[in-house]
């Protein structure tokens, strides 16, 4: 067995494991947005623990997006379907989640101020997943450029 689909095989495992713990997430998700808005963010007005609890459910949305964008990718990846048009595409879908989570998550730092670590990281982990499609790009112009030339 080679070395990557080692790592492939365990990202996938891991990636499940994620989705399996958002899903518990989504199911206690009004105790877990209370908590949030009564202990951290020491807010008592039902409005605002309503808003917070709608930005919550929403980036859980956006986590299964990008965690099931992720499974495929990894599948494409255990398949050898690396270089791909697909793969850049699912790379797309997976950034612009993020960017739509660190807007979910500007939206909740209005309630409460930790919601903005959430966008910054989000934002971040966008332009990290946009780095690695830009390198994707460039090798599958190079990839179709060689098949040209044979």
């Amino acid at each position: 067995m080679k070395y990557h689909d080692v790592i492939i095989r365990w990202s996938k495992i891991a990636t499940l494991l994620f989705i399996a713990m958002v899903l518990v997430g989504d199911i206690f998700g009004i105790p877990i947005t209370q908590y949030i808005c009564y202990v951290w963010a020491e807010v008592f007005d039902p409005a605002k623990f309503a808003a917070l609890a709608v930005v919550y459910y929403l980036g859980t949305a956006g986590t299964y997006v990008i965690l099931f964008s992720l499974l495929k990718l990894l599948f494409n990846m255990g398949k050898d379907v690396v270089f791909e048009r697909t793969n850049t595409k699912l790379m797309n879908i997976i950034a612009y989640t993020f960017v739509a989570v660190a807007v979910d998550c500007i939206v909740g730092g209005f309630i409460w101020s930790g919601s903005f670590i959430l966008a910054i990281l989000a934002l971040f982990l966008a332009l990290v997943v946009q780095s690695v499609r830009v390198v994707f790009d460039k090798a599958i112009t190079m990839k179709e450029e060689l098949d040209l030339t044979i």
